[in-house]
């Protein structure tokens, strides 16, 4: 059984569900963030739990400051998964930006007082 959303499901309620995908795509978003700060945030009694944290963040964020996703985006969580999107393998996209490459050295040693100017 599919837990996508189907098209005519979709279609139905278009406004409904693209809040719901808007919703989950800034929660994954607070989430990501979130985890990079695990094992790395106290309080005046200790360590807190990384669930926590992402409790507090998501809480102070507002719906006014909702992000909208990218077209490329795809669901962690399969219910809000599109039918098209049902049978793509999330680990297997590419990652959303490019990898810099830095070309400007070879000009430098080729000009070596370039950065006395």
């Amino acid at each position: 059984m599919s837990m996508s959303i189907q098209p005519k499901e979709y279609n139905d309620l278009k406004e409904y569900w693209d809040y719901q995908r808007k919703i989950q795509y800034n929660k994954e978003q607070i989430f990501s963030i979130a985890d990079k700060f695990e094992g790395r945030t106290y309080n005046d009694l200790g360590p807190i739990h990384i669930d926590e944290v992402k409790k507090m963040l998501w809480d102070k964020l507002t719906p006014a400051e909702y992000e909208e996703p990218p077209e490329e985006w795809v669901p962690k969580d399969e219910k809000y998964r599109l039918w098209s999107e049902d049978r793509l393998d999330t680990t297997k996209l590419s990652p959303k930006a490019r990898k810099v490459v830095l070309r400007a050295s070879h000009r430098v040693r080729e000009v070596p007082n370039i950065l006395n100017d």
